[in-house]
């Protein structure tokens, strides 16, 4: 809890009065002065995450005890037939603090530095886990006893958004134990949610206070400023002590600032991934253009070089027949040139025969009168 003036008695029960009329009026977004529009939830969910045994449980009823000034059990919603199992697989739970505040109880955290439970914490975050799917990262609390409720109006296959995200810390726990690979994991809360997680020290009216103060040291070098110190309803103290309702109810009004705030920083981190993804698709849509423009640029000088090649083919072709004509009509020319010669030889040698053969007659005429001729003239 944050250093804060020592309240005397009236002052802190007035103080007392005026943070639970907060808690029991709340509404998510009511006081937010967010210029945007923020689509705030109906409902505050808490999410308690710690190691078995850090008294979650108790916290829960104490949260009950401070926010309605008497002891009232908060109602245990979960799935039908969810018991403890004993082993590494459990159920998570709902209770209601005010009717617009719940917490759901995320059971025991043993080792959260793992990929597994990383992924596990951040589904929860998400409200990806309904209440009814078993988780796998750790045993099951021993301190929870469930109770008959009316479940008819519950849907157990979906979860809810966690607004504040709240680490439980047992001071009755080794500093080791507590804060054994949770570095990585507040990291991790603080980029998810955009926010650092709150901090309950729990059973600090039955610790040393210097291993409180250890433990809260430990928590600010990891970057956690919201720490509060509680002390637990039990089955032996049922009244809580003014000074610990007082840290109860500053607990819940830290908590209803930072579901705001996560909320109010969800939408910021919403419009700013749906910027970069209108930025991205631009860019992708530029790229797709660009893609475009290149197929069909390559598509357009395919096609200029198909049409070339078929020009250039059908100058080929066309070339080729005139060749092939050219060669026929060159082929008939000198077929006709060699008729022509022909018939002139064939007609000079039939000259040339008539001739030889009027000659031949002629001679035979002569040689025919001068053999009829008495004169007997003999021609050699």
């Amino acid at each position: 809890m944050s250093s804060e003036p020592i309240l005397s008695g009236s002052q802190l029960t007035e103080k007392i009065d005026i943070l639970r009329k907060e808690v029991l009026t709340y509404e998510p977004g009511k006081l937010s002065t967010c210029a945007d529009r923020v689509g705030f939830p109906e409902n505050l969910y808490i999410g308690l995450f710690g190691r078995t045994g850090c008294g979650k449980t108790s916290l829960i009823n104490s949260l009950k005890f401070a926010a309605h000034g008497k002891l009232r059990r908060s109602q245990w919603q979960q799935a039908a037939g969810q018991e403890k199992a004993g082993g590494h697989t459990m159920f998570r739970k709902l209770a209601d603090i005010t009717k617009k505040i719940f917490v759901i109880d995320n059971r025991g955290l043993d080792d959260p530095n793992t990929e597994k439970a990383i992924e596990e914490i951040a589904a929860q975050l998400d409200g990806k886990r309904g209440y009814s799917e078993c988780i796998e990262w750790q045993r099951a609390s021993d301190d929870l006893k469930d109770e008959d409720l009316d479940l008819s109006d519950l849907d157990f296959n979906l979860g809810h958004p966690i607004g504040c995200a709240a680490f439980v810390f047992s001071a009755r726990h080794d500093l080791d134990s507590n804060t054994n690979g949770l570095a990585e994991v507040i990291d991790f809360l603080h980029g998810h949610q955009g926010r650092y997680p709150v901090a309950i020290i729990t059973h600090v009216d039955t610790a040393d206070k210097n291993h409180v103060e250890d433990l809260k040291t430990v928590l600010r070098v990891f970057g956690v400023s919201n720490i509060f110190e509680v002390a637990n309803l039990t089955t032996e103290n049922l009244v809580l002590e003014e000074p610990y309702q007082h840290s109860l109810l500053s607990l819940l009004e830290q908590c209803m600032a930072e579901g705001d705030s996560t909320l109010i920083s969800k939408h910021h981190q919403r419009k700013e991934q749906q910027r970069k993804k209108e930025i991205e698709n631009r860019r992708e849509e530029k790229r797709r253009k660009q893609e475009e423009e290149r197929i069909a640029e390559a598509c357009r000088q395919m096609a200029e070089k198909e049409r070339i090649e078929r020009e250039n083919q059908m100058r080929r072709e066309l070339e080729d027949q005139r060749r092939a004509i050219e060669r026929e009509r060159e082929w008939a020319e000198r077929q006709e040139r060699e008729r022509w010669e022909e018939e002139r030889d064939r007609r000079h040698q039939e000259a040339i025969n008539r001739v030889e053969a009027e000659k031949q007659a002629e001679i035979r005429r002569i040689m025919e009168a001068n053999n009829n001729d008495e004169g007997g003239c003999k021609i050699i």
